[in-house]
Parts: structure tokens; C-alpha cells; sequence
């Protein structure tokens, strides 16, 4: 207290005059020389420009004509390169075959290039490679289809022997023979493959046996057996019909000179008066409750997860919106998944989830490969993202993260003319509009976070899934019974019940 009140005396006699000296001056210290100015170096590459805000990309929309054979013809125009691309779908594939005959389209697909017309199988890969053409052909669920790519000066001559090949295939015994051989062959393979097997037995397991979808696109070992030549030659009459058929074509040609060359090529091309074309939609899936399965492999060191329900068809106004909460969980690189199993825990090489594009009855799947003694925390923790996806769907973060991906996707699809001629020829086997992609680009990017979210409250409850495990069994019985999954049924490589 003293020392305080000594110190305010002080400050008081100090501040009414008193004698205190003031203390001196102090000596100004010399300054320094100003520093010169040095402008600073000029880039030589200019001001950094500013990057425009990104276009939303709008693919073009095909024109719509009358071909051959009352078919119709998808033509979009693209003068940039001298290429041509020429698809024909006809929207008859494995689903439309008989059951017993599983493969019976695929086979027929693969004919197609074994000898026409004139020409036996080796004459006629020889003229498609003098064009400098390249001629492909296949069978999925949906549909059938073959392509050829040329430069557009050799159009006339590769749609010639198109048209060869769709009207008037050889079908000739020893190339059935080489031909069937392969086919078992990789059927036998197909088998030793985990996630192959993986594939055959989700889908034949969810269907069931007597759904069109349940049996591969390329059969069974025991159904190609079944399968002879003249089954092929009776199926590609019954499938291959101008009055069914599209012809996609993309590329560098006018729509007058096209219709000219294919009514040209095509005019023989008939359908046929005494059969009915098969039934194109194989209706919707059977309700089913909770099941898993397992295929034995007992050596393996990795366990492939599949787990699935059922999924909206291609048509259905919510299956493009439920793409973008598919890239979000399993259908990229930065996915939940994969940063979840792969990144997070290092259980496997990449884990993904896709929404099947089919006619009917789509399926939504989840599947990794994952290390065998981790599948007990894999498949906890896959659920585990699944359904908080359903519970909380996506971000308005994420959800714009999604739409940058779905541009970037349609820009790298509509880079190439086989690429526009692909997605066109997908969208015409699936029996979508000529403008489909126009159309769910549209709605992806209208679709808000809270439409999303009910979407995937609706297509992400694994509540009906069917859960598929391909390898050492021990492990996988266990890791079902820990995540309190159903009690496995046992099956062999392509579906059908064994006894353990």
C-alpha cells in the first residue's frame, strides 16, 4: 500500500509543474538510404488466364428414319473425321431363348462372322480386313447386335458385307465345330474364375432358376451342350427381323446418301411371314426374402462379396437419379467403398456397387474381392455404408461432386464416334427413346439431394438382399453368422444346390 501511494505522489507532483528535469534529447540516429524500386519481373506466358465456369455438356440427339425392311435408322452426324460407325440391334437376347438352350442368342452372335454370302469364314474376315474394317458382334439379356467401323469412303462396300452377314450367314458345320469347341472351353474356364462365378451365381440366386434373367448371356456348360447348329440357324431366323431391328450409325454421312446405301445393301432383307418374334420383356423378378450363399473354394486367398436387390428397369424415370447415389457409393474411385474397404482398412484391391441397365427387372449390386480372413468386418462395414446412404442419402456437396462426374462421363462418351454409336446402341437394345441421354442428363441434374435421398431410403434397404460369398467356406459360414446374415445354402460354380 505505501509503494502504491508513493508512486501516485509522484505522478502528481509530476503532473503540476515540479522541479523533475526533463530528461535529454535523445541524438537522432543517421537513416538509411531509401532501397531502390525493383519492378517486378514480367511473366513471360502473359497474365494467368481465369478459367470460364464449366459447361454443362448436351450430347446431340440422333435423327430419327425410316430404313429397310420397315426397320428404323438412329443417324447422328459427325463430319470431323472420315469414320463411320453401323450398328443394327434387334432387342431379342439370352432372355428370350429358351431356358434349356441358355447361350442360344450368344452363339448365334458369334456366327455371325463365320462365313456370308459368297464367302467362307476365311474369305470373309478377309474382305472385312481389305476395308480396313473392324466387325463385332454380341448377345446380352436384352438384345443382339453387330457393328462394323470403316473409313466412310469404304461405307458401300462394309455395308455390303454387313448385310451379308445379318441376311445371309453360312452357318456351316466346321465352323460350328471350331466355334462350339471355344465356347465350351470358356464356359469350363468361366468356372474357375471367382469373380465370374461371383457374377453367375448372384444373378442366377436372385432370379431363380425359371426367371428369363437367371441363366449368363453365354449359358451354362450343361446348356451349351444342348445347343446345335440347326438351333442356330432357326434362332437367328426367328431374331434377326427388319420390322425389330435399328440401325445406329454415327459418323462422317449424310442422311440421303445413308438411306440410299442401306435400302441398297438391305434389300433382301425379309422378316419372316410364318414365325412371331419372341417376347422382348421377361417381366419383373419374384419377391424374395434375406438369403445368402456360398461356393466352396477352399484354397483361395481372397473372398468375393456380392450383395444385391432388386433395382428400377432402364425406362423407369428414377433409374438415371439413382446412377448419381450409385457413383456416390460404389461407381468411382473416390467412392464410400472404396475409401472405406480399400483406403480405410487395405482389405481389398477396389470395391464397387452398380444399378444394372436392363429392360426389366434391374438389380442394384454391391461386390468386392476381399482378403479371406477380413470378410467378417467387410461385410459389416459394406452394410454399414449402405445403409447410412439410406438413411441419409447425399449432400448437396456430394451431389454437385456427382454431377461434375456424370458431365466429365458423357463428354469422354461422346468423345468418339464408337462411343456415341455405343451408348445409342444401348439405349435402342434397352428400348429407350432415340434422346435418352439428353433426357437423364436432364434429370440428374435437376435431381435435389432430398429427391436422392428418398431414393436411396427406397433401392438401399438391404433388408430383401441376396449376399453371395465365393471362397474358403469355414470362413465365410462364419463371417455370416457374426454380421447376423441368414444361414448359407451351399452352391457349385454356376448356381445349382450341393450338398457339404
Amino acid at each position: 500500500m505505501k509503494t502504491a501511494a508513493a508512486f501516485l505522489l509522484a505522478l502528481v507532483v509530476a503532473s503540476c509543474g515540479g522541479a523533475s528535469r526533463a530528461p535529454a534529447p535523445s541524438r537522432a540516429e543517421p537513416s538509411a538510404p531509401p532501397a531502390p524500386t525493383v519492378a517486378p519481373p514480367s511473366d513471360p506466358l502473359g497474365s494467368r488466364p481465369v478459367p470460364a465456369s464449366a459447361q454443362p455438356f448436351v450430347p446431340p440427339a440422333p435423327q430419327v428414319l425410316d430404313g429397310p425392311g420397315k426397320s428404323k435408322v438412329w443417324l447422328l452426324e459427325r463430319h470431323g473425321l472420315p469414320l463411320v460407325t453401323v450398328a443394327i440391334v434387334v432387342p431379342y437376347g439370352s432372355a428370350a431363348e429358351p431356358i434349356e438352350k441358355g447361350g442360344l442368342a450368344y452363339a448365334t452372335a458369334d456366327m455371325l462372322d463365320e462365313g456370308a454370302g459368297d464367302r467362307d469364314a476365311l474369305l470373309f474376315s478377309q474382305a472385312i480386313n481389305d476395308l480396313g474394317a473392324r466387325l463385332a458382334s454380341s448377345a446380352d439379356r436384352d438384345a443382339s447386335s453387330v457393328s462394323i467401323q470403316m473409313l466412310s469412303s469404304k461405307l458401300e462396300a462394309a455395308l455390303s458385307l454387313l448385310a451379308d452377314a445379318v441376311v445371309k450367314p453360312r452357318h456351316e458345320k466346321k465352323d460350328w465345330s471350331r466355334v462350339s469347341a471355344l465356347w465350351n472351353n470358356a464356359l469350363k474356364n468361366r468356372t474357375q474364375e471367382p469373380n465370374d462365378v461371383a457374377r453367375v451365381v448372384t444373378t442366377f440366386t436372385y432370379y431363380g432358376a425359371k426367371h428369363p434373367y437367371a441363366h449368363p448371356p453365354d449359358g451354362t456348360m450343361a446348356s451349351a451342350k444342348k445347343v446345335q447348329l440347326p438351333d442356330i440357324a432357326k434362332w437367328h431366323k426367328t431374331i434377326w427381323r427388319p420390322d425389330a431391328a435399328t440401325f445406329v450409325v454415327v459418323g462422317d454421312v449424310k442422311s440421303t446418301e445413308l438411306t440410299a446405301l442401306l435400302s441398297k445393301a438391305f434389300a433382301a432383307w425379309k422378316a419372316p411371314a410364318d414365325s412371331a418374334p419372341p417376347i422382348a420383356d421377361p417381366g419383373p423378378a419374384a419377391p424374395r426374402e434375406m438369403r445368402s450363399f456360398v461356393v466352396d473354394r477352399p484354397e483361395a486367398p481372397q473372398i468375393v462379396m456380392s450383395w444385391v436387390r432388386s433395382g428400377p428397369r432402364a425406362s423407369d424415370p428414377a433409374y438415371a437419379p439413382l446412377s448419381m447415389i450409385n457413383i456416390a457409393l460404389g461407381g468411382s474411385f473416390t467412392s464410400r467403398l472404396n475409401q472405406n474397404l480399400r483406403e480405410d482398412h487395405g482389405w481389398t484391391y477396389g470395391a464397387r456397387s452398380s444399378v444394372n441397365a436392363q429392360r426389366s427387372a434391374g438389380m442394384v449390386v454391391v461386390r468386392a474381392a476381399i482378403r479371406a480372413d477380413a470378410i467378417a468386418g467387410a461385410l459389416r462395414e459394406a452394410r454399414k455404408e449402405v445403409d447410412t446412404l439410406a438413411k441419409e442419402g447425399l449432400g448437396e456437396t456430394d451431389v454437385e461432386k456427382v454431377r461434375a462426374l456424370l458431365n466429365g462421363e458423357a463428354l469422354e462418351s461422346y468423345g468418339t464416334v464408337r462411343g456415341v454409336a455405343g451408348s445409342l446402341a444401348g439405349n435402342a437394345s434397352l428400348g429407350l427413346l432415340p434422346d435418352q441421354d439428353v433426357r437423364d442428363l436432364a434429370a440428374q441434374r435437376s435431381a435435389s439431394a432430398k429427391e436422392l435421398t428418398a431414393l436411396a431410403t427406397k433401392y438401399f434397404d438391404l433388408s430383401a438382399t441376396t449376399v453371395v460369398l465365393v471362397g474358403p467356406k469355414d470362413l465365410a459360414v462364419k463371417a455370416l453368422a457374426e454380421n447376423g446374415l441368414p444361414k448359407p445354402e451351399f452352391v457349385d460354380a454356376e448356381g445349382a444346390p450341393v450338398a457339404h
